[in-house]
């Protein structure tokens, strides 16, 4: 009794976890949840950030090499009792010529007789062990100051790069939001016509029954029905691919179930045309646009710092050396102070050509940029055209729809009633379907283009 009671307790924990693993496989998503989602986690962005985080460090590492750079050094040597011999050895004296040799010659001649006397002097060689610190200062250089301004430079295209892939990421994922609603819609389309022809199909054998109409009228009805049964198939499938395709854009397992929690009819009841095509077009907001002029700019400090390659470097380095074993014959200063100057002198026209070079492709940058803005204007008055012709299309293709809803319903009575063929019903609810097919594409199109639209003027 007692361990049936703590079965029961068990079971209570872990139930409701149970049902939270569950009801956690389901992801919820509206447009916005999804777009947000994908922001976080998808991987492509992932590495774009960690592009940009790079760049980061690069820029540090760039920095550093203007900043104090400390060194340190141990260093030990043996010379196992090495013997250094100075003086005549056994050979014979030279024979000097006093007259040539002035007060100063004399002097030091005199301490080496001193020093090493007559014969053969020997000094042994002792361990030596020196600990050394170093520091060097880059006092001045022309390319490291024009290397830190390029370095930024970097830094803020790679920030760039990351607006501007949350934004192509964002615009991916708002499309296959739509595609999914839409497909989703054309199987609502289908599996309505389905009921209403398996109703018809009802009726029409109960005439059938009482021979008030032939058997090839029934037929037909289930040739149309299996037909759109087939669509409906061919639907389901393409709905599964955009939820892959979903799912792979918000880095997510393919495991994970996704609901979308709006619906076609709330996309297109919060889709606002009344604004639209009357704001200006700002170019500077373009995230093109500012992308080539971060690269102008980067251009640019490339340039300077060839130019700078013609300026001297000057470096600064103090050494402290604390000997810890020293010898006998030790001639190394403890402290040194030392400047470095560096200047270019002729490099048989290198760095001009590298300066040149600096200058073209200066040139091709601003160039391109003159063509991008060319093609932006083209673009948005395309973008404009689009969405004025896709606005156009969706409210005639609406209206068509209310028609063809208005025929067919007017057609299947008469069938009912016996005065129209199953030929003129099938022909009836082909032109509902194309009518509202037609509509679905019309949707699609305006939601697109007012999606370009949108991403072109920064609304995204």
């Amino acid at each position: 009794m007692v361990m049936e009671k703590r079965i029961i307790i068990v079971m209570l924990i872990l139930f409701p976890t149970f049902l939270y693993s569950q009801e956690s496989s389901v992801l919820k998503l509206s447009i916005k949840d999804a777009q947000n989602y994908a922001i976080e986690n998808n991987k492509s962005l992932r590495n774009v950030r960690t592009d940009a985080a790079i760049s980061k460090q690069q820029t540090w590492q760039a920095i550093s090499q203007g900043l104090p750079q400390v060194s340190a050094t141990l260093d030990y040597t043996n010379f196992f009792n090495y013997e250094i011999e100075f003086g005549m050895g056994g050979g014979t004296t030279p024979v000097i010529d006093y007259t040539l040799l002035d007060a100063g010659d004399l002097q030091i001649l005199s301490f080496l007789q001193q020093s090493l006397g007559s014969g053969p002097t020997t000094i042994t060689m002792k361990n030596s062990s020196t600990a050394k610190l170093q520091l060097s200062q880059l006092i001045f250089s022309g390319q490291y100051i024009a290397g830190i301004q390029l370095s930024k430079i970097g830094q803020i295209l790679a920030d760039k790069n990351i607006e501007k892939s949350e934004i192509d990421i964002r615009e991916s994922v708002i499309s296959t939001y739509y595609l999914s609603l839409l497909t989703q819609e054309s199987i609502n389309i289908i599996r309505a016509n389905i009921d209403n022809l398996e109703q018809t199909l009802l009726q029409t054998e109960a005439l059938l029954q009482v021979g008030m109409i032939e058997p090839t009228d029934a037929d037909q009805i289930k040739m149309s029905i299996t037909m759109l049964e087939n669509a409906e198939r061919s639907l389901l499938r393409n709905a599964e691919l955009n939820k892959n395709i979903m799912r792979f854009q918000l880095g997510l397992d393919n495991d994970v179930e996704i609901e979308l929690t709006e619906s076609f009819d709330d996309v297109m009841d919060l889709t606002d045309l009344s604004n639209l095509l009357i704001d200006e077009f700002d170019l500077s907001q373009n995230i093109t646009i500012q992308m080539i002029e971060a690269q102008e700019v980067m251009t640019e400090k490339l340039l300077d710092l060839e130019k700078w390659s013609y300026a001297p470097t000057l470096v600064g380095v103090y050494n402290f050396n604390q000997k810890i074993i020293t010898t006998d014959f030790d001639m190394n200063p403890k402290n040194l102070v030392s400047l470095n100057l560096s200047a270019p002198i002729f490099s048989s026209g290198m760095r001009r050509a590298n300066v040149e070079q600096k200058k073209l492709e200066l040139y091709k940058v601003q160039n391109t940029k003159e063509i991008v803005t060319d093609q932006l204007m083209m673009q948005e008055k395309q973008l404009q055209y689009n969405l004025k012709s896709s606005m156009e299309q969706y409210e005639s293709q609406k209206e068509n729809v209310d028609l063809a809803k208005r025929i067919y319903s007017n057609t299947e009575l008469k069938f009912r009633q016996g005065v129209a063929s199953s030929f003129d019903l099938i022909q009836a609810n082909g032109s509902l379907l194309e009518a509202e097919n037609n509509y679905i594409s019309a949707c699609m199109e305006m939601l697109q283009a007012k999606l370009q639209y949108d991403k072109l003027y920064s609304k995204i």
